[in-house]
């Protein structure tokens, strides 16, 4: 398939190579949107497990982009493989984008993306807006790595034309512990986050993840 044109996207699975950094945080359900009709989001005492996902996704795999996404873990009759849904994802790839839109039906928008990568010791700093407002900051100060190169792997459900479509994902990487502090505007898309402190946040550093495998 020709990637050139804007609208054009490559074609399943996508392999990624770059760097995350992942941060958990309880949210009440009544500030998220409704969980797809046929799943429900994975809960305790009313709060649900989200995960914000900040990606620098280099040359040398399928795409190069940056990515912001929001996901809410799920739970279903039958599913035992841990699974989220995505709520809200921006990317500064248009063929990203289209691709996550027409393939996996994950709601991708662009954004703005200023970042300014780090090493192990540094860490690093981003800025994400869209439409002409600031989404969200972040500055993650690394403590400690961790041994080995953990995987990890799942499923993103997304009601799609024909219902829920799932799509497997997996991940590994060298994972480092770490602070991260998040600033999200107070009015935008993200205000439900503002204020609050996540359960704990991770880097991931040569990472390689595939999607729609």
């Amino acid at each position: 398939m020709d990637t050139d044109e804007p609208s054009a996207f490559p074609e399943a699975p996508w392999h990624l190579t770059g760097s995350a950094c992942v941060s958990a945080w309880r949210v009440p359900t009544r500030d998220l949107p409704p969980a797809p009709t046929g799943l429900a989001y994975a809960t305790l005492a009313d709060n649900a497990l989200v995960f914000t996902v900040w990606a620098a996704y280099l040359p040398g795999g399928t795409l190069a982009y940056n990515e912001l996404a929001v996901a809410v873990a799920v739970r279903g009759h039958g599913m035992l493989a841990p699974a989220g849904t995505v709520t809200q994802i921006w990317v500064d790839e248009p063929r990203s984008v289209a691709g996550g839109r027409q393939l996996w039906s994950i709601p991708k928008v662009l954004g703005e993306f200023a970042l300014k990568p780090g090493d192990e010791e540094r860490g690093f700093r981003g800025r994400l807006n869209a439409d002409g407002r600031a989404v969200a900051s972040v500055r993650f100060d690394p403590t400690m790595r961790l041994p080995g190169q953990p995987s990890a792997s799942g499923f993103v459900i997304q009601p799609g034309p024909c219902g829920l479509q799932r799509t497997r994902c997996r991940g590994r990487g060298r994972v480092v512990t770490g602070r991260a502090n998040w600033d999200f505007a107070a009015t935008g898309p993200l205000g439900y986050l503002h204020g609050r402190t996540p359960l704990f946040s991770l880097g991931v550093r040569d990472l390689q993840a595939s999607f729609g495998i």
